[in-house]
């Protein structure tokens, strides 16, 4: 209930605020893309709300459209959350870690390619970001200090 108000007013923002209007919405499995088209530039962009909570990400499994998307973060939990985006066809719950049981996204760098990221959302806190998403799967994580060794990963995969 909570996820449907927040959903649909930050969506009747999103129209306000950037005169913009919604020509179509789908649905998987609680992951909603809506699809926007801007009267002024004719541009179309996807919206795509992952919600955060302590170590885990809702959806966890996500689906979206390619091409220019919003990714918005809501931050649910007790502490501060990033969402980190890699476009690979590894396991999220596999991919390198040091020591600490961090990510190393140096190595991630090498061997997959860097979305972007939601970085530093404070508890209580929605930030967005962003992006252009290319057909395929892609692994998300938050990285912070013990995060993704708790189990805060998940994926999301693009359609055409």
């Amino acid at each position: 209930m909570q996820r449907t108000i927040f959903r649909d007013g930050f969506l009747a923002l999103i129209s306000a605020a950037t005169a913009v209007a919604a020509t179509g919405c789908e649905s998987d499995g609680g992951t909603t893309i809506e699809k926007e088209s801007s009267a002024a530039s004719g541009s179309n962009e996807s919206a795509l709300v992952i919600n955060m909570g302590d170590y885990y990400f809702e959806p966890a499994n996500g689906t979206a459209n390619s091409g220019p998307t919003k990714i918005e973060a809501v931050n649910l939990g007790k502490v501060e959350h990033e969402l980190v985006v890699f476009k690979t066809e590894m396991n999220p719950a596999e991919l390198p870690t040091g020591s600490d049981g961090a990510v190393e996204e140096e190595k991630m760098d090498k061997i997959a390619e860097s979305a972007g990221e939601v970085p530093d959302v404070e508890a209580g806190v929605t930030k967005s970001a962003d992006f252009n998403l290319k057909p395929g799967k892609y692994a998300i994580f938050c990285n912070l200090p013990g995060h993704y060794a708790q189990g805060m990963y998940g994926s999301l995969t693009v359609g055409k």
